[in-house]
């Protein structure tokens, strides 16, 4: 059994909405609702913890207030401190982190993530990059220094699965010296000797970000993804 975290407390200023895009509706459910279905439909999945910001609380318990094992906190000022205040709230031995705004993750991939945190290791579902990397000169912005090879970098996604006590602890640690991280797994790579593996995800899995995205996730939703 684990526990999910789903970090919502961000108000998604480039989608341009004027308010938080996770309530935006596509086929008659918000995009949380669509991403905590996945996770409601499975039978491992026996506490889900949904960190908002204040002015949504409201409305977010609305939301989900049939549904038992939702947990509504509210979440910090960064999507960090909103996972870390959410650990304190977690009553399993794994945790999974999962984006809010990502509703096109599949069973495998948190399967594969679970079985892989049972196992004492962290995992972050990822992908290959497609497109080639070059980067710029620090001082000449708009000159290339030098191409890099591809094949060397993934894009990272989530879910991401850890064991709770790994992920408390380097949560911790980061809060303790002020380090800020774009994701949970920097965090035990960077405060542990826990090795963070990788699963195959999806290039579907994107993460509902722009106002381009919102015909993309209108098309893949009402096609059942």
């Amino acid at each position: 059994m684990y526990t999910v975290i789903l970090p919502a407390a961000g108000i998604g200023a480039r989608m341009g909405l004027g308010y938080n895009k996770l309530f935006h509706k596509i086929a008659r459910r918000t995009i949380i609702e669509h991403t905590a279905a996945v996770f409601l439909n499975d039978i491992k999945c026996s506490q889900i913890i949904i960190t908002a910001n204040e002015d949504d609380l409201l409305k977010m318990h609305t939301l989900f207030e049939h549904k038992p094992r939702v947990e509504i906190i509210v979440g910090g000022e960064t999507r960090q401190a909103s996972v870390f205040n959410a650990l304190k709230h977690v009553d399993k031995e794994i945790v999974l982190v999962h984006d809010g705004a990502r509703p096109f993750v599949t069973q495998k991939m948190i399967d594969d993530c679970y079985d892989i945190a049972e196992q004492g290791f962290c995992a972050i579902v990822a992908m290959p990059l497609k497109d080639t990397i070059k980067q710029r000169h620090s001082s000449k912005i708009d000159v290339v220094n030098r191409t890099i090879p591809r094949d060397e970098f993934i894009f990272a996604q989530t879910p991401q699965a850890f064991p709770t006590d790994v992920l408390q602890k380097a949560h911790q640690l980061a809060h303790n010296a002020f380090i800020v991280a774009t994701d949970d797994a920097s965090l035990v790579e960077n405060h542990t000797e826990i090795d963070v593996k990788i699963v195959e995800g999806d290039y579907k899995n994107i993460k509902f970000t722009s106002p381009e995205d919102i015909a993309y996730f209108e098309f893949l939703i009402k096609k059942g993804r």
